[in-house]
């Protein structure tokens, strides 16, 4: 027994002592600052940001400095008449100040600022994607609680009535007005229902368990679906133009790949330009200018550089080839997304339709269904119905329930799939162009 005891103590004191109700709204905030692939998409652009000031550098001078001491074993020597001379100094020492700076490289540092200034572009659009990617699965796990919500909600109803009814049967069954059969036809429809409510809240409390890992808000027990989240769409107002979905953010990704192709294109063409440079030098040693004077000196140099790569077996084309080519591939890759998509949101748009008219045909279906019920409870109470007729309208009308209710949140989902598709969420809709 205590065994028992002591697992029951521990499971109790690792569920929420205090329960909460959250809002949607007010749980992407902490569903963002949850999300390990937002962190790393942080730390990398911090990395790009390094890159992209590492390439704006390379328009500034390069300075540097080198301090020089050396021996010479063997100096040159002059013939003055019958005398022999050593010219020059065998210890030499220098300080050396040197200013480097590249004035044409065909472009290159240009495009490597282009190419670091999109990575970064890039990352914020990754970014803006993943926020996106962690509240559409916040919203779509709200739906999935919601709907296991509000079925257990219509069971649980439903299982009052029955229970009501159970009551009355047994009332009857004292009376001699019902059988042992009608007895255990409430009892088994009874225990049928209370085994489907068992499953919906078990699915209710997996969708709450997924909740509190998107959002690490372990004492959330329960949830509010803002009213924007619970408005039914109207399909036929819904037609995907070409600029709808050219927003798709997998589309939009390949634009920064398109981009980034673009920009290494004009790098590689760089190596066909010469690369000019002015240095210049101020120098302090001894021997200074003059290594016939054993002094110390100032002086300094200067001058252009011109380097020219003629012949390198024919890299420089081949590396415009493959460019050239992998833009090719992606405006091929880019012509059929498009496609894909547009076939896509044509087929979600037929879908909501769909879902609509069923919908709408399950609400009927469901006022139809407990009138039904509603009338056979009458008639079962004057004896003009049996106990099985009642079970069976009964469950005719939890089921039309928990059909409708089901739809409603499938067309809900569906909607938020084509905003998303179309990269307007409504949660960010008029904040974006």
């Amino acid at each position: 027994m205590k065994p028992i005891l002591y697992t029951l103590v521990i499971i109790a004191f690792s569920l929420p002592l205090h329960g909460e109700t959250y809002l949607l709204s007010d749980l992407f905030s902490p569903a963002l600052e949850e999300d390990m692939q937002l962190r790393k998409i942080a730390n990398e652009t911090r990395q790009i940001n390094t890159r992209l000031e590492d390439s704006r550098s390379a328009f500034q001078p390069v300075v540097s400095g080198s301090l020089r001491a050396a021996y010479k074993s063997e100096l040159p020597e002059m013939q003055t008449g019958p005398v022999t001379t050593e010219v020059g100094v065998r210890d030499t020492y220098e300080a050396v100040i040197t200013a480097k700076q590249l004035i044409f490289a065909g472009f290159a540092r240009t495009a490597a600022v282009d190419a670091a200034e999109n990575a970064m572009a890039n990352q914020q659009f990754l970014m803006q994607t993943r926020n996106d990617a962690v509240r559409f699965d916040l919203v779509q796990s709200a739906y999935a609680y919601s709907l296991a919500s509000l079925s257990v909600d219509s069971l649980a109803a439903s299982l009052t009535r029955l229970e009501l009814n159970k009551r009355k049967v047994e009332s009857f069954f004292a009376q001699g007005y019902a059988s042992e059969i009608d007895m255990l036809d409430i009892d088994s429809g009874v225990t049928d229902l209370k085994l489907k409510l068992r499953q919906k809240e078990a699915e209710r409390d997996a969708a709450l368990t997924i909740l509190r890992q998107i959002t690490g808000k372990e004492d959330l027990t329960s949830l509010e679906i803002d009213p924007s989240f619970m408005d039914l769409p109207h399909p036929e107002e819904i037609t995907a133009t070409e600029d709808d979905i050219r927003r798709n953010s997998d589309l939009v990704a390949t634009e920064y790949a398109r981009r980034g192709l673009e920009i290494r294109m004009e790098a590689d063409k760089a190596a066909f330009y010469p690369r000019i440079s002015a240095f210049g030098t101020l120098n302090y040693g001894r021997p200074g200018a003059n290594f016939f004077s054993d002094q110390w000196q100032f002086y300094y140099t200067g001058g252009i550089e011109v380097s020219l790569e003629l012949w390198s077996g024919g890299s420089r084309s081949r590396a415009l080839e493959r460019d050239m080519a992998g833009l090719d591939s992606l405006k091929d890759q880019q012509d059929e997304l498009y496609k894909n998509l547009y076939t896509q949101s044509i087929n979600t748009r037929d879908n909501l339709l769909a879902l609509t008219e069923q919908y709408e045909m399950a609400e009927k279906l469901r006022s139809q269904k407990k009138r039904k019920y509603q009338l056979v409870q009458e008639l079962w109470q004057a004896g003009q119905k049996s106990t099985l007729e009642v079970l069976e309208s009964e469950q005719e009308w939890t089921e039309s329930e928990v059909m409708a209710k089901t739809l409603k949140i499938r067309l809900l989902s569906l909607y938020q799939n084509y905003l998303y598709l179309i990269n307007q969420p409504l949660w960010d809709q008029g904040e974006r162009e």
